[in-house]
């Protein structure tokens, strides 16, 4: 059965991990820890074991520079690019917006619109920074995208404890709370911006938000995959991450508390000074994301269903 290998939910494998991941690619498998229970799992990354990859990433510069090593295992790429122009004392290592932009256009011109979604989440109000802010910046952007994306998913930002901890311990931001029919009435603002520009909105995991302008996301969608690669076919069930999910089956190769972005709200982190460490640590040569796994010891060795 092939896979969707996700690149990846817990940390920002193309901004920081390229040469790694590659070096996974041309071995042909990489090894993944099960964050919930501890196992370890020897994932196939052989063409014929993959139906396509979909990465994620603030900052793809550092993989379209290598884009062409990634097609030599497969041309079936898909493409979660976050652009969201947060300042950087709560976003402390992601590129400037304009350049993100430059980056995204580049990538739908090289595959297509299809291939990419466009994330403008979280949407993360302060006391320092208000939904207006958002508004100006989302209408900047999707002017400048118009044409080269036509999907784009918003979320608010949930209160991790890990989010709260970070942003007591490193900023003087505090979160607003705010009513659901005003994050609503927010979102429904962000819709008729995204309309006048060709984009269609959709909501990830926040359904209270859904409208005639906001439509219920999937992020990891087989059905979609199946029809954008052409001569390829996937039927895998729904297996959601969180609350309201709507993805389908994925296999997830990152590693929580690695991605150094600096994102204070993020959930993969429980703290932005460990995960830098952790990457300028980092063996480009291991196995796994952040480890090396003694082959010998492994007793299960293949995966066949979700980590989850």
């Amino acid at each position: 059965m092939k896979n969707i290998i996700s690149a990846s939910r817990r940390t920002d494998i193309p901004a920081f991990y390229s040469e790694w991941f590659i070096r996974r690619l041309k071995a042909g498998e990489v090894y993944v820890k099960n964050p919930y229970g501890g196992q370890i799992y020897r994932v196939s990354l052989k063409p014929d074991d993959i139906h396509c990859i979909v990465f994620w990433s603030k900052n793809f510069a550092p993989l379209i520079s290598r884009i062409e090593e990634v097609e030599n295992v497969t041309g079936n790429l898909f493409f979660h690019f976050t652009i969201t122009g947060i300042p950087e004392d709560i976003e402390s290592n992601t590129p400037h917006y304009t350049e993100a932009i430059d980056d995204f256009i580049c990538l739908s011109k090289r595959y297509s619109p299809d291939h990419l979604i466009w994330r403008f989440d979280p949407v993360c109000i302060t006391d320092k920074l208000s939904f207006d802010y958002y508004e100006e910046m989302f209408s900047e952007c999707a002017e400048k995208l118009r044409g080269s994306c036509d999907k784009c998913y918003i979320s608010f930002v949930q209160k991790y404890r890990k989010a709260i901890s970070n942003f007591e311990k490193y900023s003087d931001h505090k979160f607003v709370d705010i009513d659901t029919e005003t994050q609503r009435e927010y979102a429904i603002r962000l819709g008729r911006i995204a309309e006048k520009n060709g984009i269609k909105l959709f909501a990830c995991c926040n359904d209270y938000l859904l409208s005639d302008q906001v439509h219920k996301g999937s992020c990891i969608n087989s059905r979609e995959l199946a029809g954008l690669f052409s001569g390829y076919s996937i039927s895998t069930p729904v297996a959601p991450t969180r609350k309201e999910c709507a993805c389908t089956k994925s296999i997830d190769i990152g590693s929580y508390d690695t991605c150094p972005h600096g994102c204070l709200y993020c959930y993969a982190n429980s703290d932005k000074e460990k995960s830098k460490a952790l990457s300028e640590n980092m063996d480009m040569g291991c196995n796994a994301l952040g480890f090396n796994v003694d082959e010998k010891l492994l007793i299960n060795e293949d995966l066949q269903a979700s980590l989850l």
